[in-house]
């Protein structure tokens, strides 16, 4: 960025000389190595720039290469690593624009540079991303129940996995335990409450842990064939004992509350009105011997060692449509109200035309299958598997989750923050507990590099709207090329800052304010970049090194002053004076606690 070897040396002090850095860096999160390789990321991108001039040289090359690198390891840190990756897709995409503006260049060098940009800025970051994954699936190989919205054939695959081995068949009388494949709607459940309108029957729902109320027995009623509607199925008869086979009728029975699985279409599910209710019924109660409590078994996509035309555990997953109302189970993606479903997922019975065959949230698969009548047998060596499969399965998973965290606007969390309350450092937050036998951490940062970063990149594009004015007027007096490199220098920080701060007000996850600190790393170096480039405009060489000197004694003694709560503070806080420049910062009371 083409600063003299003092003012980058400052530059260096100011990210090193910022609390909130560094007392992220004394907590296992992964904002540590995101910084790491944000900044690495930065570096590889300056010193390709700086090759410009040498395009297909070796430097260049390997710059190219490494700033590529650097993406794949910053996006594999935390997804805010994408933003360092925006960050040069739009450098690049600026600079192919000028290559293309450039009639003189041959096509065929054109068409080079777009090919090796492909090449190290997407497909090796891309590979490095991947790769990680890789590496986790390989490392981390016991199994827990925190996998179990991971594709069957994965999890099979796990140490110590309690899936495995189970009877191949699903017959007559098993005790089955139903998944469903929508993400986080977990297992098939009930209990003994109640939906608190509609039928008002008992209610089913899906539920992600382990639990007793998530078996069912499963009861064939009618074997595929022999049947062409409701009327041709007795009702009353016993169940037809073998192994369950696509096509067949059954019951699922409840078993810790000796009930059925039921639907009518009288009545609207409780969240998604578009569907039908799903209910439990009483053994007891004569709707158990209705049609209702009857499904049909439709077998979609098994695994190819387990497509002989029967159900299978963890191999093939089902639709169940229900005999009466001809709708399909389905998962609808909703959670139960807290105070009446405890936020369990919401299943209901979709009876609309045209339901894609392939819909995961109408699909179940039967994880667990306890039938002491039948011996167990590895299904492992049924069930396929793919490392593209898991990682997109993953990933979703992982888009699905943060997606999740929504803040709760009817009270305050002493941990979040909004977006707008960074770059001045409104509300810092506290790490730890605050009781006097704490060491207590208060992610604080510099109060002079975040208010000056806040200042100069909320002030820059106004200095950008002034020299276009200047321009337009001709009263502009840059030379083209001392204002290019300013220019682009300038560009690539402040963007890399917008990049990382802007996208937060539209997101709709809770926020912190450690999520800021990417934004912070650019705004710090863009605070002196700016500082250099304004002075030298109008001040002499010696009073460059006045300013020089009297920055890094300002930022020395800011951070100075707050490193007792940036090392940890184990004496009461009231001992510690003078820390509170701001009515908002809980250093020594936070008046949202209760």
């Amino acid at each position: 960025l083409r600063l003299p070897t003092h003012f980058a040396a400052m530059a260096a002090l100011f990210v090193t000389l910022d609390n909130a850095i560094c007392v992220m860096s004394r907590f296992i999160l992964l904002d540590a190595p995101l910084l790491c390789f944000t900044a690495l990321s930065l570096t590889m991108l300056s010193y390709f720039y700086r090759q410009r001039a040498n395009p297909f040289s070796p430097e260049w090359f390997k710059y190219l290469v490494l700033t590529g690198v650097a993406l794949g390891l910053v996006s594999s840190s935390k997804w805010v690593g994408f933003f360092a990756v925006a960050l040069v897709g739009l450098y690049t995409i600026h600079e192919l624009y000028e290559m293309f503006c450039n009639v003189r260049m041959p096509a065929r060098d054109y068409a080079m540079h777009w090919a090796v940009r492909v090449m190290a800025l997407l497909m090796m970051p891309l590979l490095i991303y991947m790769t990680c994954f890789a590496a986790h699936f390989l490392m981390l190989n016991r199994y827990d129940n925190s996998a179990n919205f991971m594709p069957m054939g994965f999890q099979v695959r796990l140490r110590g996995n309690p899936l495995s081995r189970q009877p191949f068949d699903v017959q007559t009388g098993a005790k089955v335990r139903l998944y469903s494949q929508a993400s986080g709607a977990g297992y098939l459940h009930s209990h003994s409450h109640k939906y608190p309108s509609g039928s008002q029957r008992q209610q089913i729902t899906g539920y992600g842990f382990a639990d007793q109320n998530n078996f069912w027995n499963i009861e064939r009623r009618r074997v595929a064939g022999t049947f062409k509607n409701a009327d041709d199925v007795p009702l009353h008869d016993a169940p037809i004992d073998g192994p369950i086979g696509n096509g067949d009728v059954i019951s699922l029975h409840h078993n810790s509350t000796d009930s059925y699985l039921y639907s009518e279409d009288t009545f609207k599910a409780p969240i998604s009105s578009q569907y039908s209710e799903v209910s439990a019924v009483s053994s007891e109660r004569s709707e158990a011997r209705l049609a209702s409590s009857l499904w049909v078994v439709d077998i979609v996509n098994p695994e190819k060692r387990m497509n002989d035309g029967r159900i299978h555990p963890l191999g093939t997953p089902v639709r169940l449509r229900n005999l009466a109302s001809n709708c399909i189970l389905v998962a609808t993606g909703e959670r139960l109200d807290k105070d009446w479903g405890w936020g369990q997922a919401e299943v209901a019975c979709d009876g609309s035309d045209g339901v894609s065959l392939g819909s995961s949230k109408h699909l179940w698969t039967i994880e667990r299958n306890s039938n002491k009548n039948l011996t167990a047998v590895d299904l492992g060596k049924y069930m396929s598997t793919s490392f593209l499969k898991n990682f997109a399965v993953l990933n979703r998973q992982m888009w699905l989750t943060n997606n999740a965290l929504i803040p709760d606007h009817d009270k305050h969390n002493v941990l979040e923050s909004d977006p707008w309350s960074w770059s001045f450092m409104v509300y810092p937050m506290r790490m730890v507990g605050w009781d006097d036998s704490s060491i207590k951490y208060l992610e604080i940062g510099n109060p002079f590099l975040w208010w000056g970063s806040a200042t100069v990149c909320l002030l820059f594009p106004l200095q950008l709207f002034y020299w276009l004015v200047c321009w337009q007027r001709k009263c502009l007096n840059w030379r083209t090329a001392s204002f290019r490199e300013y220019i682009d220098g300038a560009m690539i920080l402040w963007g890399g800052w917008a990049l990382h701060y802007l996208p937060f007000f539209a997101m709709g996850r809770v926020t912190y304010i450690h999520h800021y600190l990417p934004a912070l790393y650019f705004g710090i170096l863009f605070l002196a970049y700016q500082i250099y480039n304004v002075s030298a405009w109008y001040l002499s060489e010696r009073s460059l090194r006045r300013v020089l000197f009297a920055c890094c004694v300002t930022v020395l003694f800011g951070f100075w002053w707050f490193s007792p709560l940036t090392y940890g503070w184990d004496k009461p806080i009231t001992d510690l004076k003078g820390m509170r420049w701001a009515s908002s910062w809980p250093v020594y009371e936070d008046k949202f606690e209760l």
